[in-house]
């Protein structure tokens, strides 16, 4: 996979500041400060990436200056994808047993104080990292410009009351104001209009969540070439998700959570057919209460053997196994089964029938095993 440009993480690290999920953490649990401070870290150093992009091909140290930059920036990601998946699990933990009740409050538990506080630190190493890498640019001669980073802040913002309305994203204006009017909440139809999605080829977030009646996505989300995060929240009536999905090559971030009736194996072709994987860059993947479930797809992960890092399942009690090409993830870092009592049975270290396949990942946690470490060997 080609090395990505650091203007283009610092942009997507700007964006995840702005988003609902980090937001509520830093206000939460005191971490204005810290975060105000990454925020402003990487707008000073995001001023002079487009030159320093420019210049690399003719100056080894701006070339390595860029690659310990990028180390950095990937590094602040996992951070607030852990907080943003830390905010979607408690939400479902919340949520979970009743269907009527809105939750506004995502952080009650007392376990979320060493959460908080694990956050905190490793956001502080990242700032006193990006400073000593920020305080070598001076020596580049990097000419600075302007960066227009508040259309993705304000419009992520604008997510705050995604899961109270209906949805939230991030594009075009135009796309987005066509969306929200395509979409008000409360959504009655069984299933998206067709053209209605797939015409915002700009839409980088996209929010469906409170649609109790919908039943089916359209066919036509290939056309979003530029989708980096799904979310599909608590559409109980939701049978299937269309087979377009896999055509969202640029999808980074996959959320599925409270719907009831989704059976995610919808996606799969047919064996006699040409198999199409998911997205190459998925990077985490979230399943949280889908009970009509009962196997993971595999075309979910043949096509992120080298990107997907965090796989996330709770509370899918019907899922029987893990598939045969998890094995294939190398670059898997994360994994977490919460709350399926056959999935975790069978990922017991060491004596659980799917733990051969999963024994690769670093950090392994299931609950009811209380064989010890949650790293692998």
């Amino acid at each position: 996979m080609a090395e990505a440009f650091a203007a283009e993480i610092a942009k997507s690290l700007l964006g995840k500041l702005g988003s609902f999920a980090v937001q509520e953490f830093r206000l939460a649990w005191g971490l204005e400060d810290d975060l105000a401070r990454l925020e402003e870290r990487l707008k000073a150093i995001n001023a002079v990436l487009s030159d320093a992009e420019k210049q690399q091909s003719k100056n080894d140290r701006i070339r390595l200056w860029l690659h310990m930059l990028r180390e950095v920036l990937y590094d602040a990601e996992d951070v607030l994808d852990e907080i943003e998946c830390e905010t979607l699990e408690r939400r479902v933990v919340k949520t979970k047993g009743s269907t009527s009740r809105k939750v506004q409050h995502f952080f009650t538990s007392s376990n979320m104080i060493p959460f908080s506080l694990k956050m905190g630190h490793k956001i502080k190493k990242i700032i006193e990292r990006l400073a000593d890498i920020s305080s070598l640019k001076s020596e580049f001669n990097l000419s600075e410009q302007a960066t227009d980073c508040s259309h993705v802040l304000h419009e992520e913002t604008g997510m705050n009351r995604s899961f109270e309305s209906f949805s939230g994203l991030i594009g075009r204006d135009e796309d987005k104001e066509c969306i929200i009017s395509l979409l008000e909440a409360p959504f009655k139809q069984k299933r998206l209009p067709e053209g209605g999605i797939g015409c915002l080829e700009c839409l980088q977030t996209l929010f469906i969540a409170h649609c109790e009646n919908l039943e089916d996505l359209c066919e036509d989300m290939q056309v979003l070439k530029s989708l980096r995060k799904l979310v599909i929240f608590e559409c109980d009536s939701l049978i299937s998700l269309p087979r377009s999905i896999k055509c969202l090559i640029t999808l980074e971030e996959l959320f599925i959570i409270k719907c009831e009736k989704l059976d995610l194996m919808t996606i799969e072709e047919e064996k006699e057919g040409k198999i199409q994987p998911l997205s190459p860059t998925l990077r985490i993947v979230l399943f949280a209460t889908v009970p009509a479930t009962i196997a993971l797809p595999d075309q979910l992960f043949q096509g992120s053997a080298e990107s997907l890092q965090t796989f996330i399942i709770r509370d899918c009690p019907n899922i029987r196994e893990m598939p045969e090409c998890i094995s294939n993830l190398k670059k898997l870092q994360n994994l977490e089964i919460i709350d399926c009592p056959r999935l975790s049975k069978r990922c017991i270290r060491g004596t659980g029938e799917d733990w051969p396949k999963i024994k690769h990942i670093t950090k392994i946690k299931v609950d009811n095993d209380d064989s010890g470490e949650e790293i692998s060997d």
